[in-house]
C-alpha cells in the first residue's frame, strides 16, 4: 500500500515562509511529526497517511547528514557538496519516497518549509525557491539526482555519479526537463562527463559541458538519443565532449 506524504499548498506555505524568513530560523518553533500545521493536507484515498515516527526519523536523518558536513557548528567548515550527495543517495534508497507522491511539488513544498527549514536555511539562506516545491528545491533536486544517477542496484560504485561530477554538471543534467526526465540519456551524459573529466582535466569541464549540452539537446531533437545502443550513444556522447576517437575507442574497452 501506498504511504501518502503530508502535502502543503502554495498559499499557505508561502504565508508559513514569510514568518520562517522574518522571525529568523533561531524563533522557529521546530517540527513537531505528531501536531503538523493545520494547513497540511493528505491525498483523500489510495493509501494510508505516513506515520508520525516515520516522518521524525525522515528529519533526523537529514539532520545527522547534515551536522556531519558542518550544521549547527559555526566553527566548522560546511562540506555542502558531501551533504548534496549523501542526502540524494539516502532520499533515492528511501522507499517512503519510492512512489508517486515524490513526484508531488507540494510533497516537496511541505518537507522545505514545515519538516526542516532549518537545513535549507543552512544550505541556501534566504532563497525562496530553495523551500518551495520544484527542481531548485532543495530536497526534491537531491531526490530526483539520485533517482536519475543510479547506476543499479548491485552495479560497481553504483552512487559514484552523484560524488564524481560537480554541482555545475548535476545541475546541467537533472535540471533541464528534457534530459533529467530521460534517465538513460542522463546517466548516460554523466558518464560521459566524467570520461571527458579524465581527459581534458575536472578544472576545464564548466564551458566544455555547456557547449556540450547545447549539442546534445540539439541533437535529441532530431532524433530520441536514447534509444541509441549503449556503445553509439557513448561514442556520439564523447565526440560532443570533444574527446579524440583514439580515446573514445579505449575508453569503452575499459
Amino acid at each position: 500500500m501506498v504511504t501518502l506524504l503530508p502535502r502543503l499548498t502554495a498559499l499557505a506555505a508561502e504565508r508559513m515562509l514569510d514568518d520562517f524568513l522574518h522571525h529568523g530560523v533561531s524563533a522557529w518553533r521546530g517540527f513537531d511529526p505528531v501536531n503538523l500545521p493545520d494547513e497540511v493536507r493528505f491525498a483523500a484515498t489510495g493509501g494510508s497517511q505516513v506515520h508520525p515516527v516515520t516522518l521524525r526519523d525522515l528529519r533526523s536523518r537529514v539532520v545527522k547528514i547534515a551536522k556531519d558536513c558542518g550544521f549547527g557548528n559555526d566553527d566548522e567548515k560546511k562540506d555542502l557538496a558531501l551533504f548534496d550527495s549523501e542526502v540524494s543517495v539516502w532520499l533515492a534508497e528511501n522507499p517512503i519516497l519510492a512512489s508517486g507522491e515524490s513526484l508531488r511539488d507540494d510533497t516537496w513544498t511541505f518537507i522545505g518549509v514545515a519538516m526542516a527549514p532549518d537545513i535549507v536555511f543552512w544550505r541556501f539562506g534566504t532563497s525562496r525557491e530553495r523551500y518551495l516545491g520544484g527542481i531548485r528545491n532543495t530536497f526534491q533536486r537531491l531526490w530526483m539526482r539520485g533517482r536519475v544517477l543510479d547506476r543499479g542496484p548491485g552495479s560497481d560504485g553504483r552512487w559514484d555519479l552523484l560524488y564524481e561530477l560537480t554541482e555545475d554538471a548535476l545541475v546541467q543534467i537533472t535540471e533541464r526537463p528534457s534530459i533529467g526526465g530521460d534517465p538513460i540519456l542522463a546517466r548516460a551524459i554523466a558518464e560521459a562527463w566524467v570520461r571527458a573529466a579524465m581527459h581534458h582535466g575536472k578544472g576545464r569541464m564548466e564551458p566544455i559541458m555547456r557547449h556540450a549540452v547545447l549539442r546534445i539537446r540539439i541533437q535529441n531533437e532530431i532524433r530520441s538519443m536514447s534509444s541509441l545502443s549503449q556503445a553509439e550513444l557513448a561514442k556520439m556522447l564523447d565526440a560532443f565532449f570533444d574527446i579524440a576517437e583514439e580515446t573514445i575507442t579505449a575508453s569503452l574497452q575499459v
